[in-house]
């Protein structure tokens, strides 16, 4: 093993929500390293670039390609991601060293009246405008409320609220953990994740490091979470079964209790009118497979036919160097 490292560069998107998140990281690490400095270089990503919808630009390693390249090209130690945006398929010679305690996992409607996400859906005049850039989103609220007007939102956090806020767009439904890592709030309008299941690894941070890096493993020992690590290991299992990209409507929600592990998966059409749920639970130790088999389930109950539909009317176009 190499000698433990005295100074990393952690590689991250430069939205003001992935340096919070970096930030975040950093300090856990010179807490309990404080011999190890770390410094915070910004990368810039598609995602961040072309602003296209993200079905149309492909969809997978959107926010993450580039960030993973400084990794593997030794301009980086590290790299923090949010988990959600993770492919299946981490770049060659990469693994995720250390998933820290995970944040909320729900999204949250912003906008409308009520307490919970359920009540401001439904308070929402026919027609309203909605704005969420994901798939998942768009055959939820199609399948609650198909007389609203779900409209395409991209651009970092702090826009997408503050076009809510300008009037721009009735509501915005969007995850809990950005707003709360960004303002600093646990914001109302809560959706229940075992309907609404979020996105696999919403709520969670992965700190991707090359392989063969020991010393920085060693940096990273106790600072990964036992649960939210086999919470993210079933998502992704699950995601990767079905072959989840942000064309593909999925989510998988685990949850971790003692040695138990309860996982509800969706797989959802883009009308929302054929979109299927299902749980099982299970061992901590056996995450991966619980995925895989969620996943297998929900193919056998139809999603195999979702997935052949969906991939006959998805052509993206090609996206520009």
């Amino acid at each position: 093993m190499s000698p433990l490292s005295k100074k990393l560069v952690l590689a991250t998107r430069g939205s003001r929500l992935a340096l919070k998140q970096a930030s975040l990281v950093a300090d856990l690490v010179t807490r309990a390293r404080p011999g190890v400095s770390v410094e915070i270089a910004t990368v810039s990503t598609t995602g961040d670039r072309d602003k296209r919808p993200f079905a149309a630009i492909g969809g997978k390693g959107l926010f993450t390609s580039e960030v993973e390249r400084a990794v593997v090209e030794g301009k980086a130690d590290f790299a923090v991601h949010s988990a959600k945006d993770l492919t299946a398929e981490l770049a060659p010679g990469c693994s995720i060293v250390c998933i820290p305690a995970r944040a909320s996992v729900h999204d949250v409607v912003v906008g409308g009246t009520g307490t919970s996400g359920e009540e401001r859906i439904a308070s929402l005049p026919r027609g309203a405008s909605v704005g969420t850039s994901s798939m998942r989103r768009r055959a939820l609220l199609a399948e609650a409320r198909p007389d609203l007007d779900t409209r395409e939102l991209r651009g970092n956090l702090d826009t997408r609220l503050r076009k809510v806020e300008e009037g721009e767009i009735d509501a915005a439904i969007l995850a809990a953990a950005g707003i709360e890592r960004l303002l600093g709030n646990s914001p109302e309008g809560a959706l229940d994740p075992t309907w609404w299941v979020p996105a696999p690894g919403q709520g969670a941070l992965a700190v991707e490091a090359l392989t063969e890096r020991g010393d920085v493993g060693e940096v990273f020992e106790g600072l990964d979470d036992p649960a939210a690590r086999s919470e993210v290991s079933a998502e992704r299992a699950f995601a990767a079964r079905l072959e989840g990209g942000c064309s593909v409507p999925l989510g998988c929600h685990a949850r971790a209790t003692g040695s138990s592990l309860l996982l509800t998966g969706l797989l959802g059409s883009p009308e929302g009118s054929n979109n299927l749920r299902d749980r099982l639970s299970g061992s901590v130790h056996e995450a991966s497979q619980l995925g895989i088999e969620l996943a297998d389930a929900i193919l056998g109950a139809g999603g195999d036919e979702i997935l052949a539909e969906l991939r006959e009317t998805d052509s993206p176009e090609p996206v520009e160097p």
